[in-house]
């Protein structure tokens, strides 16, 4: 079944939102303030009141993400002239089906159209596979940020001349 990549509807918080639980879920022995954590992940559609919320469907919500267009409200990490990448989940029954991959395409894609200079993104080692599927694309680290309830994050960033190469990258084989 193929993927299907749209923007979010307000008939998809409960999905999206539960979605994103579910694939947060696993990281729960990292933080040292997990409830607080969760409570943040579990209100993921509520970013769409300011940024784009994109799904993937494969018969139903399998996965979402979501951009930051540039000049929308974001954390001072980012410069307000970058595209941003935040909150990359997709279902775990659905992991290695190359949903990532089409989100993060689709985010990309927002960003090339929007003529973002740099597409900027936080992540941690403990994310093991969006991390790799990052640096897979071109993502390079940048810089670290203060760690986030005991867990470290840095800065990610894709320069606009790169995005071309890395949705090559993400096409489906």
């Amino acid at each position: 079944m193929t993927i299907s990549i749209r923007d979010f509807a307000p008939a998809d918080r409960e999905h999206v939102n539960r979605i994103a639980l579910a694939a947060f879920d696993q990281y729960e022995n990292h933080y040292a303030d997990w409830a607080t954590f969760r409570a943040g992940i579990g209100q993921m559609a509520d970013l769409a009141e300011y940024a784009d919320l994109i799904v993937a469907e494969r018969g139903a919500i399998v996965g979402a993400v979501v951009h930051l267009a540039p000049g929308t409200p974001r954390n001072a990490i980012f410069p307000p002239d970058w595209s941003v990448i935040r909150m990359l989940a997709v279902d775990p029954d659905h992991g290695g089906q190359g949903i990532g991959k089409a989100l993060v395409a689709a985010a990309l894609g927002r960003a090339w159209q929007g003529g973002a200079p740099v597409v900027g993104l936080h992540t941690s080692p403990i994310m093991r596979h969006a991390l790799s599927l990052y640096t897979g694309i071109g993502f390079e680290h940048d810089m670290a940020l203060p760690a986030l309830g005991g867990v470290p994050y840095a800065r990610y960033v894709l320069n606009r001349a790169a995005i071309p190469a890395a949705l090559e990258l993400l096409r489906p084989t």
